[in-house]
């Protein structure tokens, strides 16, 4: 049985937030149900002594639930969650890498497939490329693919941004990208067979293109047309 004093009420006027660090962590709060903070782990509900009997609900913030497509070649592949690490305000936020079901059920489980939590997007999303190379069309493929990262921390609205594309980023419709290249890390290392970040190869925030583009390509010529112009080589 839950510990009743683990539970706090939330508060009236903001029952979206958490009680304790004013994290938004719901949209629509439900008086029947026990929420979870993502930022700093407290439960609060809006009749905390009722708990025994409410449903647990967790996490249910939005971005932390919120699935990042990542398609290879623009075909369904995988996924990345937000979370954050630790407590507090302060905390850092990490990605974790999830592999859909798709063409290999008898691999894996029943239903998405978690693989690895990472401290960057581009580094979670090279866990991807690693899980194709090693079941992809072709086996133990070592090829590098091109990966195109969404920008989250890029400032949208500088002077050089037009109106038009100041709409977009309001609107959703606009992203910024980085694009560069992911590679399978060499023999002897301990962690060969892996995907990296060639950090040399990466342009940041190069490209302003139409959202949803974010994604692995297994070849220049497979990236859209608005970001074709800005494709890096893809050496052996």
């Amino acid at each position: 049985m839950p510990d009743l004093s683990t539970v706090t009420e939330w508060n009236i006027n903001k029952p979206h937030q958490c009680p304790q660090c004013a994290h938004d962590t719901v949209a629509v709060p439900s008086r029947w149900e026990v929420f979870t903070c993502c930022n700093c782990g407290t439960r609060f509900a809006r009749f905390p002594r009722l708990q025994r009997f409410l449903h647990h609900t967790g996490i249910t913030c939005e971005v932390c639930t919120q699935r990042i497509p990542v398609p290879v070649d623009g075909q369904p592949f995988g996924f990345l969650r937000r979370r954050h690490a630790g407590r507090g305000i302060g905390a850092p936020t990490l990605f974790e890498a999830w592999l859909q079901e798709t063409d290999y059920p008898h691999l894996y489980r029943a239903g998405d497939h978690y693989l690895n939590t990472r401290t960057s997007r581009v580094d979670a999303m090279a866990e991807l490329a690693w899980r194709r190379s090693m079941f992809g069309p072709v086996e133990d493929d070592p090829s590098p693919v091109v990966a195109v990262v969404a920008e989250e921390e890029t400032f949208k609205f500088g002077l050089d941004a037009t109106d038009e594309q100041r709409r977009g980023f309001r609107e959703g419709t606009v992203e910024v990208y980085s694009i560069g290249v992911l590679r399978q890390i060499p023999t002897p290392h301990p962690r060969r067979g892996q995907f990296y970040a060639d950090r040399d190869t990466f342009n940041r925030g190069v490209a302003i293109a139409p959202a949803g583009l974010e994604g692995l390509y297994t070849h220049p010529q497979h990236l859209p047309e608005p970001l074709a112009a800005y494709a890096p080589q893809l050496r052996p």
